[in-house]
């Protein structure tokens, strides 16, 4: 393969670069390569041999920028590397494991479904104003304010509307109904507590 030649005013300003940047993108490749030095420096290497290559675009941007840049592609080249290596291999049943779409189980599916009937059943059987707040709420996500005004009904009869509806929707439908719409403080106090 030959190798591409850069001129000397390139390669001094790429040389300055690499003065000024060597030290901190070593730092960052070393992370990036859990400590092994070699791996690491090999990055710098061909990081700075893409920074000589594609001057005409790096060489107009600012430090900043060009730190930037020396990061963004030392950080694709290990990836690249990780593509390549069997480190990838190694990597996929793990990422699989966390990452991985996992089908929900047909049974659970079956009674979520069930029991989303009923609560919009329940829903449905409530008096219309705070139907129609819950139903606002819920199905549409506004905020109680957005209610109030929409209904022309104070905010704090919209809390109480959709506190009501909790309520109902706890008692009807009970251990089914997912505990993120359950408010705490509308959960019914026990007798002696």
């Amino acid at each position: 393969m030959k190798q591409r030649r850069i001129p000397k005013e390139t390669a001094d300003q790429v040389t300055e670069l690499f003065d000024r940047e060597e030290s901190g993108l070593m730092r960052f490749a070393s992370v990036l390569t859990a400590g092994e030095s070699a791996q690491a420096a090999d990055l710098v290497q061909r990081t700075f041999m893409a920074a000589a290559m594609d001057w005409g675009t790096l060489g107009e941007r600012d430090f900043a920028g060009q730190a930037a840049w020396l990061r963004r592609t030392c950080r694709n080249k290990w990836i690249d590397d990780l593509r390549r290596s069997s480190t990838m291999e190694d990597l996929l049943p793990h990422l699989a494991r966390r990452y991985g779409f996992q089908a929900p189980d047909p049974a659970d599916a079956a009674i979520a479904r069930v029991v989303l009937d009923q609560c919009w059943r329940v829903i449905g059987a409530l008096p219309p104003t705070r139907r129609q707040v819950a139903l606002l709420h819920w199905q549409q996500g506004y905020s109680a304010a957005e209610i109030a005004e929409l209904l022309e009904i104070q905010p704090s009869g919209v809390r109480k509307h959709i506190s009501y509806a909790r309520r109902t929707l706890q008692q009807r439908v009970g251990p089914y109904l997912d505990r993120q719409l359950l408010d705490p403080a509308d959960t019914p106090k026990e007798a002696g507590a």
